[in-house]
């Protein structure tokens, strides 16, 4: 398994160097109106100071965000800016980081290869490593409840918990195998996991126990999105997206005109959201997911990252750096 996730990696890392133009599907895609909707235009591409390929974004509000990155010869980077993204700030970084998770202005983590986890308590000037695992573990995503509570998820069905803001984290059995992508909480008894082979995993217990639900496609997923206790989103490879109303009893497939990988999907609220995908694809809803239409970006990197806080605060990240934000 690991073999096979080192594999399924750095496909994903070379088709991100390799490709600037859109996966479509072979249906006709759906035209864009010719004056776009008011909540999904206005993206203007940000200045970066870098070109490694950015994998996540994160803002508390609609000044102050990170972004990470993968690594080339001198290393990985942590972006940080306090105007919105007009201008970025680098930190080194010796690691590949996957994801990124603030909850205010000061504290913050980071994961990436290496089973790497660390920590700032001073807005991302600083890091300390909280964890080193192996050389071939790879954590892809985290989401801490608050300063105490933490997630994090990786290759092979890791699954870490931390209950002391990160000074130790424990393992736990899910009893899955694939690789996981993505966890997210609603609250600090509701949260998701999704990943390999159609995977969704929920709790409803803290994490006490974990339920694993169906939505009949074991095509990998890479996002989950909670709005609500019973309504959810999942996204990931082909295009392949689904919701459901009832906590994952039953779930409906939706239908795009298009085939890209989902990376990112994150609503606003129940009617208002983004997705982003590889090809430069951003996708938006305004009818709760019925309909999306997609916004013409300046470029068609691969976008990896969304965050979403506002009806006028929202950034997608990519491939050579492509910071692009609706603000």
């Amino acid at each position: 398994m690991k073999k096979i996730y080192l594999l399924l990696t750095l496909s994903f890392i070379f088709l991100a160097s390799c490709t600037d133009t859109p996966t479509s599907s072979t249906t006709n895609p759906t035209p864009s109106p010719a004056t776009p909707l008011p909540f999904c235009s206005s993206w203007k591409q940000q200045r970066s100071p870098i070109e490694r390929d950015l994998t996540a974004v994160d803002f508390i509000d609609e000044k102050t965000g990170w972004c990470v990155s993968d690594i080339n010869e001198v290393g990985g980077a942590v972006l940080k800016t306090t105007d919105g993204g007009i201008n970025w700030q680098t930190t080194n970084a010796q690691e590949f980081l996957s994801d990124i998770d603030f909850i205010n202005k000061d504290l913050g983590w980071a994961v990436g290869f290496n089973g790497t986890i660390k920590g700032s308590t001073d807005g991302g000037t600083n890091w300390d490593n909280l964890r080193i695992g192996e050389e071939i573990e790879a954590l892809n995503s985290l989401y801490f409840i608050d300063s105490m509570k933490g997630w994090v998820v990786g290759a092979s069905g890791q699954i870490l918990k931390t209950t002391d803001g990160g000074k130790e984290w424990q393992k736990v059995d899910a009893k899955v195998i694939d690789d996981l992508w993505r966890v997210r909480f609603l609250n600090e008894k509701d949260g998701w996991i999704v990943g390999e082979e159609g995977i969704i995993l929920n709790t409803s217990d803290g994490g006490e126990t974990w339920q694993r639900l169906q939505t009949g496609s074991d095509a990998a997923l890479f996002d989950v999105w909670p709005i609500d206790t019973n309504n959810v989103w999942v996204a990931g490879l082909g295009g392949v997206l689904f919701n459901t109303l009832d906590k994952g009893i039953t779930w409906q497939k939706q239908t795009t005109s298009f085939n890209n990988l989902f990376r990112s999907i994150q609503f606003l609220d129940s009617s208002r959201g983004f997705i982003v995908g590889t090809g430069g694809l951003l996708l938006c809803t305004i009818d709760g997911g019925k309909t999306w239409e997609q916004v013409v970006l300046p470029r068609k990197y691969d976008l990896t990252g969304l965050k979403v806080i506002s009806s006028e605060g929202a950034w997608a990240v990519g491939r050579r750096g492509f910071i692009v934000s609706k603000r």
